[in-house]
């Protein structure tokens, strides 16, 4: 790993406030305008920016209480035209509207300082982005935990087991998380990380997830060099019973 770069279990977090509506308006039924402003999630990061020349907007789908949404860089000039105006990628899930005047990636609109941090926050915010909108069953990112829960958790761990080996492990934290099946793979680094592989910055953490049933997975964001167009794996190295359904 190249110029390696580990963060606290907080940086995965957004680190700047943001002030939005507090009042929610229940969307209409099938494809709308959003009200939520997609930009919101690109505000709450420090290190990152929307480009000038451009602007997010987000279309939101509802039904019976669940909702899924979709997000668009568009040119800051041009207005977010209704989803009936708009062609639809029926390859895609509900078959979303999209704007001619759209970018095929949003990411194509944000930029950053280039910093370690920076690519971490991109990386968060993609996820954010992609899950914009969602409600009830359209809900699955907005329930990962990113690992570990706190920067002490060593000692979280040891004060809650009393006879805990003092030189406890990752491993033992994950078995301490959750009593998992197996564990296909013990994480080196726990806390997400930044370093360059092959000259791309590559950003890695780990979430536990337990819609349906508890999964402990492994994120991977590689970037392009020259932007925060990046491309997403998830891989899932262990499984356990219990998880929520909902």
């Amino acid at each position: 790993m190249k110029n390696l770069t580990i963060f606290t279990a907080s940086a995965a977090r957004p680190n700047l406030l943001v002030n939005s509506a507090d009042d929610r308006i229940e969307p209409t039924d099938g494809w709308s305008i959003s009200a939520e402003n997609p930009e919101d999630i690109i505000h709450g990061f420090s290190q990152l920016m929307i480009k000038k020349e451009y602007k997010l907007r987000g279309y939101q789908y509802f039904r019976g209480g669940n909702g899924n949404g979709i997000v668009w860089a568009i040119p800051a000039s041009e207005k977010f035209p209704h989803p009936d105006n708009c062609d639809r990628l029926d390859e895609m899930f509900l078959s979303p509207p999209k704007p001619e005047i759209a970018l095929d990636d949003f990411l194509g609109a944000i930029d950053g300082d280039r910093s370690p941090l920076s690519y971490l926050q991109a990386a968060i915010a993609w996820h954010e982005l992609h899950e914009f909108g969602a409600m009830w069953h359209g809900c699955s990112w907005g329930q990962d935990r990113i690992l570990p829960f706190t920067d002490d958790y060593k000692e979280e761990m040891l004060s809650e087991i009393d006879d805990a080996d003092t030189d406890s492990s990752i491993e033992d934290y994950l078995n301490f998380i959750h009593p998992w099946d197996e564990l296909n793979e013990i994480p080196d680094i726990l806390h997400p990380h930044f370093f360059y592989q092959n000259g791309k910055p590559t950003v890695v953490f780990y979430t536990v997830n337990d819609i349906g049933y508890y999964k402990l997975s492994r994120y991977i964001h590689t970037f392009e060099k020259e932007s925060y167009m990046q491309k997403a794996e998830r891989e899932e190295i262990a499984a356990g019973e219990g998880g929520i359904i909902f």
